[in-house]
């Protein structure tokens, strides 16, 4: 696998990672061709013509869209000012998705999100002039439509004469994410005939995440810092006000350190090291973290190595791997799922026939806008910015429910508190175009309202930093800092991916201050963060009522110089001073959206549930879309909870598929 410098990678991941980061919203647009255009309306959808219209990905980026009286048939992107392996090499596969979709809600290109995020500001820019100012339901759905409307639909229809191939295996899995990659090998290890389909292309596949979590693996065993299987049990049901069920919790307990075991060996023989994580620990700590984490240390390789890695280990036990194959339903003999109907690149349907069993690995619903809008509004309320892998539509959950399973009444999302807006702006309802990905939101900085006001202990968990905010004005609060903040990170002593220093045994955080300095430079180059020589200047250059910020500031400081908070109660070491030029500050509300973590209901053995509360013989379920498992809130403290879940029942149920249990 070729190798990258670490620089290189970083600048890839910094690229990467800039998912949302401008979509800062539409810029001026106006109708190109208009003599083309008819001077009244037409019957149909759209005016005919050609329209323009531009958006901020990288770069300014235009989109111009040629309609006929009811559909889409021409696209043309200008994405010259965009990176050239990133959102340049997107472009045929964004215009091929607007011209199938029909929409500009389509599923966007890995890698390449901010692009894709302006590709659709534009395109949908351009649906919106054809339609004379209003967009048709049927091709852009609207808040109030989307909230109200029936989600699931009926299952696709497939006429026997349709069906052009047929294609025979003992376990099928669908989906190349990190609890399917885990499950189409375990399978395969196991002897039987397995194929893994991947709705997209290689490089767009959801791979598998960065950090892992496990209890008794061999390095914790080994460093001495092993966490107990109870209490990581117990965790995960207390953090849940105990929707976990508690034997699913314990599946995952005792079988997540031979995952993680096998999947170390797996990357060593790529050469990638994968190392557990040690953090400090104090006893005046407010929030317990436990130290279950293991994370890949990237070093000099890119981003698609330990997928790669995976498959390819895989691959000489048998696994065939197909891409751009597309899920239309699953079928059935009797109660028993025996396989599913597909769609090849070509478009044409395929049978897939799975003697053991199919498993699917399709991730959840957080890039569905109707699905989110109907069961996660509080969700839709708490987003800045979406960042969901491309296929997170909710395909896998609507299959299974179609084949008579059921699903979690309790609707979940991870969403991290690092999301940016202008300092003109307010949180409002749903503005996840507006964001941009500011990393450093979890470190504790002082965060206050717009009032001025402190409001919080600001070191929580993630998502309840963002509850606490949701009963301030606009939902909106501004986190400040000082020019020694790197520093100040660095004695934080932040857990899991928030951490931006090594850990206490040497492992390499997720992203190192290095990364998060080259990402806040892009925001304030961009007007979301913003600098100041005094206090007061920040406070005017963040729309913050002066004496009451300056007072608030006095306060905070006099704190941070006693060591100890008798205000909000925060630890003495994460508390810091504002008291060194320059000083920085942006506007926060809501956080970056990662995905749902609710889904299909499963039994120990990972078999979807049917409404008798009886196991689906033949249908596996696992990854974001399985459910039983988190509810509520996401329990950010015990470092890849759900990775490391998704990595632990993907083997699991490869396993149990192979062996026919």
């Amino acid at each position: 696998m070729e190798k990258i410098s670490r620089k290189g990678f970083l600048k890839i991941a910094a690229a990467a990672a800039m998912s949302g980061v401008t979509a800062a919203g539409l810029a001026a647009c106006n109708a190109a061709g208009s003599s083309t255009a008819a001077s009244s309306g037409a019957a149909g959808i759209y005016t005919p013509g050609t329209y323009t219209a531009t958006a901020k990905g990288m770069s300014e980026i235009t989109a111009t869209v040629t309609f006929d009286a009811t559909s889409i048939t021409k696209v043309e992107l200008d994405l010259s000012g965009e990176t050239d392996s990133i959102g340049q090499a997107a472009k045929d596969k964004l215009i091929e998705q607007v011209l199938n979709a029909q929409t500009s809600q389509i599923d966007g290109v890995t890698g390449a999100t901010v692009t894709s995020k302006a590709v659709q500001n534009a395109v949908a820019d351009c649906i919106q002039q054809a339609s004379g100012g209003v967009i048709n339901p049927a091709q852009q759905p609207t808040e109030e439509a989307s909230a109200t409307a029936d989600w699931l639909g009926e299952e696709p229809e497939v006429a026997e004469s349709d069906i052009k191939s047929t294609v025979d295996c003992e376990v099928l899995v669908v989906g190349a994410g990190s609890s399917g990659c885990f499950a189409a090998a375990a399978a395969a290890e196991a002897g039987a005939k397995t194929i893994l389909i991947e709705k997209f292309g290689h490089d767009m596949a959801s791979g598998i995440r960065d950090t892992l979590a496990a209890c008794g693996s061999k390095q914790q065993q080994e460093d001495g810092d092993d966490v107990a299987k109870k209490d990581a049990v117990r965790y995960l049901c207390d953090w849940s006000q105990g929707y976990t069920r508690r034997s699913l919790a314990q599946v995952w307990a005792d079988r997540s350190g031979e995952t993680v075991d096998w999947f170390t060996d797996v990357l060593a023989e790529s050469g990638v090291s994968f190392r557990h994580e040690i953090d400090e620990k104090r006893d005046n700590d407010n929030y317990k973290a436990l130290d279950v984490g293991h994370s890949t240390q990237y070093q000099d390789y890119d981003e698609h190595l330990t997928m790669d890695a995976v498959l390819k280990h895989a691959e000489a036990d048998g696994l065939e791997v197909q891409y751009e194959i597309t899920m239309v339903k699953l079928e059935k003999d009797g109660d028993r799922v025996t396989g599913l109907i597909a769609k090849n690149a070509d478009g044409e349907y395929v049978r897939y026939n799975a003697s053991k069993g199919v498993i699917l690995a399709c991730g959840g619903y957080s890039g569905n806008d109707t699905m989110m809008n109907a069961l996660q509004p509080q969700s839709v309320e708490q987003t800045c910015i979406n960042y969901s892998k491309p296929g997170a539509k909710g395909d896998g959950i609507k299959a299974c429910l179609w084949a008579g399973a059921i699903m979690d009444t309790t609707h979940t999302s991870m969403i991290f508190d690092r999301g940016a807006i202008k300092p003109d702006q307010t949180g409002e309802y749903g503005k996840a175009s507006d964001g941009a990905l500011f990393w450093m939101g979890s470190q504790p900085f002082l965060k206050v309202n717009l009032n001025g006001e402190r409001f919080m202990n600001e070191y929580m968990p993630y998502d309840l930093v963002l509850h606490a905010a949701a009963s301030q004005p606009y939902h909106t609060y501004c986190t400040v800092w000082d020019s020694k903040y790197a520093e100040d990170c660095e004695r934080f002593a932040t857990h899991g991916c928030s951490r931006l220093y090594p850990h206490v045994n040497g492992t390499d955080p997720v992203f190192p201050m290095g990364y998060i300095q080259m990402l806040n430079a892009d925001l304030q180059e961009q007007g979301y963060i913003v600098e100041a020589d005094t206090i007061e200047e920040l406070a005017e250059k963040l729309g913050l009522p002066v004496d009451t910020f300056t007072a608030t500031v006095d306060r905070y400081n006099e704190l941070a110089a006693k060591g100890e908070d008798e205000d909000f109660g925060k630890e003495d070491y994460r508390l810091s001073t504002l008291s060194e030029a320059p000083f920085y500050g942006v506007r926060q509300a809501g956080g970056y959206l990662i995905c749902t973590i609710d889904g299909i209901q499963i039994d120990d053995n990972m078999h979807a549930i049917d409404h008798d509360f009886k196991a689906i013989p033949g249908l596996y379920v696992i990854g974001d879309m399985s459910g039983n498992y988190f509810s509520g809130s996401y329990p950010c403290l015990m470092a890849g909870a759900a990775a490391g879940r998704s990595a632990t029942f993907g083997r699991f149920a490869g396993q149990n598929a192979a062996a026919g249990i």
